[in-house]
């Protein structure tokens, strides 16, 4: 922390260097406000012009060195100097000094807070300009006032001025990158960035806080900020010194902002008069601006909120807020997120006289993804108007943040006489039943014949139980009613979109999205959620089709929507879809970051149990980059989650016990796991991942059942399965030609992992048949994919010396031996110790190795 990075800032250190060179100015006045890097920036310059030959002198105002004549500059006088001649004498002892440097040409001063320096400093910084002894770089802080030697260096046009703005968002990442070593997840980045506001300092007051108090750490390798983290550090005295200046009525203004920031100035109006509102505007802590049609008070720094609320005694903070949602609930409320932020304040003020409002803004927040929020608020309301509306809300919510449980127990089993609304009461009890135990049929028995709402929900929980043609016809059956419950149409969009694509229908998955995807368009208000369900089915569709450019885009959008937007489940959820995507591209580092941020996220919130499949994802990633041991533990941790809901995902879990076996060398078992695994989609109705299935036991040295594999091609009809057939064509006849027109298909489908496997070994069977132009031809063009995943380690990719010179027995006792011993290899495989000697000193002869080290250096070139 001590060692702060510089970074960006080219613009204004090239303008210096300009300055520098040029004959139009003698100075550069760098200024703005506390923190934001005039400093640094004026360092860094003054690094480069020494490195270019100049010699540099320093000097800084302080307010303790304000009370010193010359304090500031004291260093630039001649150690050997005797006071004589007074001011002037000290005058001319700093310019003879400072001048036998060579003069402007050679010399620069730096002046750190010029707004500091006593009268007679400013005089010698200024003497020096203008008798062009010095080229000089000074700092000051904006708004405050400025000795008159200094400001008249502008005035007559001696020096040059630049108001310093805050880091873009991009250099503030490079801050981050280079203070915290390893990943920082999507949603602390954003905050970090969006409260320091481009300030490097406040930044750096954050991670150096989050850091000391633990509340900055890392979780499999990614940076998280904990949400109730408040920044108790230097930025905390800069506000504070900023707040004492205040007068006790223009202070209640600033905490009513701090508290409910943005304030619309009508309800501000309200709760101050105007001329402590003026005040607070004036005082450079609140600023006032028109947001479309309402003119709101914010804080001027998102960090002074941070602080005020950090300080402010609960009682206080309190009343604030209980001040705030009376005058809110006087207003129509008309406004997005008014009966939120309403809710919110009432709770939070101790006094909840609107439960009827409370209840909706913990619907709001779980429109947001906000479930704590939400608990909290329908607690509350539950707490001020018991009953069963109530109950159905927290039950809800409950299930959402995974207390199952509880959830159950607030639900009878029929809906009790006085529910006000039974639909709402099926759907949120179906929801516990399949998400909290896992049981689809109890969830069918509760929404059977209860209309388009229910059926809307059934086609979504279908569509992750696996019964992608049974979901299909739910969605159906909501499409087909003029007047649909909109909350349907969106559940059965997100469930028939992702369904058709399980199915290989993409043509129909589309029709579907873009039949619903209005509705949710139009409802994003009461219903923020729905176009990323939708979003989130349209990706899945494509991933499970094979269209992995189009399922990619889509993902790499709605993360960065989810960042934006602050809502950790949703970026939980979109880094889960793009680290798979990721993963079967072959992307391995880029997948391992996403599928680390969503398991992280997916400890906090996980409404529909995604965690088990993202460590099952991870095993499978790490294993494909050659760590048997982290992929074995991944797996075990997947394992250990138990069975429970989405059984959609269940044959790609057999996969990644296909490829962590591989990794361990256990070749036998692996082709044994992805047979399971097609077999396991065939009888589920996933005929996509049963081709997918079906191709990885080739893939990984097994014999490839082309009939099956021809028929998916034939009754799917997408290009990703006509590819997996052509590749297992090729891979069952040893026919290199195929496997270099699948390579192709591959690629332009995203499949850069398949596609170099398949170019690879067609460049391997084409040069064995004497082809061997046209095998460099097909090695050529498989290069690029196979560098977009350098790290994958496959059977297919493995060296050629490995593929080619082995037989089959001794590959399989070579994997293996790569990490096992001669007995656990024999245990395995059923054979005697001196028989794997005996297939391992053959290979070892083959290869020219003579230890297990050399082999896996063998395996990983």
């Amino acid at each position: 922390m001590d060692a702060w990075p510089f970074v960006g800032r080219d613009g204004e250190l090239a303008a210096i260097e300009r300055a520098f060179g040029g004959s139009d100015v003698d100075a550069v006045v760098v200024a703005g406000p506390s923190g934001v890097g005039k400093t640094a920036l004026a360092r860094e310059a003054l690094k480069r012009l020494r490195a270019a030959g100049c010699q540099v002198e320093w000097a800084a105002g302080t307010r303790a060195a304000a009370s010193v004549p010359f304090g500031a500059v004291a260093q630039l006088v001649p150690a050997d100097w005797h006071p004589v001649g007074g001011p002037p004498g000290v005058l001319r002892a700093v310019a003879g000094q400072v001048g036998a440097g060579g003069g402007r040409r050679r010399v620069v001063l730096g002046v750190d807070d010029a707004h500091l320096l006593d009268d007679p400093s400013a005089a010698v910084v200024a003497h020096l300009v203008a008798e062009r002894l010095a080229f000089a770089v000074l700092t000051l802080r904006t708004g405050e006032p400025v000795p008159d030697a200094v400001t008249d260096l502008w005035k007559q046009e001696r020096a040059e001025r630049l108001d310093l703005a805050g880091l873009p968002a991009a250099d503030v990442d490079q801050l981050l990158d280079r203070a915290l070593p390893g990943q920082v997840d999507g949603l602390t980045r954003r905050r970090m960035t969006e409260a320091a506001a481009g300030n490097p300092l406040a930044l750096r007051e954050l991670v150096h806080g989050g850091l000391s108090g633990g509340a900055l750490r890392t979780r499999y390798g990614v940076w998280r900020l904990d949400p109730g983290f408040k920044p108790r550090t230097q930025v905390t005295e800069l506000v504070a010194q900023r707040l004492v200046r205040l007068d006790a009525q223009t202070r209640v203004v600033v905490e009513l902002v701090a508290e409910g920031e943005p304030v619309s100035l009508p309800t501000l109006e309200r709760l101050a008069d105007a001329a402590a509102i003026r005040a607070a505007e004036d005082s450079g802590l609140v600023v006032v601006n028109r947001s479309g049609a309402r003119v709101e008070a914010r804080l001027a720094h998102p960090l002074y909120g941070e602080v005020l609320r950090a300080g402010l005694p609960l009682t206080r903070a309190r009343m604030v807020r209980r001040r705030l949602a009376e005058a809110l609930l006087a207003t129509p409320m008309r406004r997005r997120g008014d009966a939120l932020r309403a809710a919110q304040w009432q709770v939070d003020g101790g006094a909840v006289t609107r439960p009827d409002v409370v209840r909706l803004g913990a619907r709001q927040a779980i429109g947001w993804s906000d479930l704590a929020l939400a608990e909290r608020l329908a607690r509350a309301a539950r707490g001020a108007e018991p009953g069963t509306e109530a109950d159905v809300l927290l039950a809800e919510i409950l299930e959402y943040r995974g207390k199952s449980a509880e959830a159950i127990a607030l639900l009878s089993d029929e809906p009790p006489p006085e529910t006000p609304d039974p639909v709402m009461w099926a759907v949120t009890r179906a929801e516990t039943l399949y998400w909290g135990l896992g049981s689809a049929a109890a969830a069918e028995r509760v929404l059977a014949g209860r209309g388009d709402l229910a059926d809307g929900t059934l086609s979504w929980i279908l569509m992750f139980d696996g019964r992608c043609a049974e979901a299909l016809d739910a969605a159906s059956r909501v499409f087909d009613r003029a007047d649909a419950h909109p909350q349907g149409v969106i559940w059965a969009t997100a469930g028939g979109t992702a369904a058709a694509g399980f199915l290989g229908q993409l043509s129909r998955s589309a029709a579907i999205r873009e039949r619903g995807l209005p509705v949710a368009a139009a409802y994003r208000e009461p219903m923020p959620w729905g176009v990323y369900e939708i979003e989130i089915a349209d990706c899945l569709a494509h991933l499970a089709a094979g269209d992995l450019l189009r399922a990619g885009a889509v993902a790499d959008r709605g993360y960065r929507q989810a960042v934006e937007a602050g809502v950790p489940m949703m970026v939980s959820g979109w880094a889960l879809f793009g680290g798979l995507v990721a993963a079967s591209r072959g992307h391995l580092d880029a997948s391992g970051a996403l599928l680390r941020e969503a398991v992280a996220g997916f400890e906090e919130n996980d409404t529909f149990r995604f965690r088990r499949h993202c460590a099952a994802a991870l095993a499978e990633v790490t294993a494909l980059g050659g760590d048997p041991d982290e992929a074995g533990r991944w797996l075990a941790e997947a394992e250990g989650a138990g069975s429970g809901p989405n059984r959609v995902f269940w044959p790609w879990l057999e996969l990644s016990r296909a490829w962590v076996a591989m990794s361990q060398g256990a070749q036998a078992d692996a082709v044994a796991a992805a047979r399971r695994a097609a077999d396991l989609a065939r009888d589920t109705g996933l005929p996509t991942v049963e081709a997918a299935a079906l191709y990885d036991a080739g893939r990984l040295g097994g014999r490839v059942d082309r009939r099956r594999l021809d028929a998916l091609a034939a009754a799917l009809g997408t290009p990703f399965a006509e590819a997996l057939a052509l590749a297992g064509q090729g891979l069952a006849r040893g026919d290199g030609a195929p496997l270099a027109r699948a390579a192709d298909a591959f690629e332009n489908l995203g499949h850069d992992l398949l596609a170099a496997e398949a170019g690879a070994a067609a460049g391997r069977l084409l040069r064995r048949v004497g082809r061997r132009g046209q095998a460099h031809l097909v090695r050529g063009r498989s290069a690029a994919p196979r560098a977009r995943c350098a790290t994958a380690r496959t059977p297919l990719l493995v060296n050629d010396e490995v593929a080619e010179l082995l037989t089959a027995r001794e590959r399989e006792v070579v994997l293996l031996a790569a990490h096992h011993s001669s007995r656990h290899i024999a245990e395995r495989l059923g054979l005697e110790v001196k028989t794997v000697n005996n297939h391992l000193a053959r290979a070892y002869a083959k290869l020219g190795v003579s230890s297990r080290a050399e082999v896996r250096a063998l395996l990983d070139t």
